[in-house]
């Protein structure tokens, strides 16, 4: 995924694995950013959205369905 900023929703779960990159992430229902780097993974709840920044190129993993 190129730089920028970013908004999806989800039909079902979600969880994103980063491959490659780093990118600053907005959960459902948080306030704060999170950052989340080479590794690392995270949740997205179904029938959700959430937000992405992104600064620099990033390669993620998504499998859905997990929850």
């Amino acid at each position: 995924m190129m730089p920028g900023e970013y908004e999806f929703s989800t039909g079902a779960s979600e969880v994103m694995e980063i491959l490659n990159g780093e990118m600053d992430v907005l959960l459902p229902n948080q306030k704060e950013w999170q950052v989340f780097k080479i590794d690392q993974s995270f949740e997205v709840p179904a029938n959700a959205s959430f937000k992405l920044k992104l600064k620099v190129p990033v390669d993620y993993c998504c499998s859905y369905g997990n929850t």
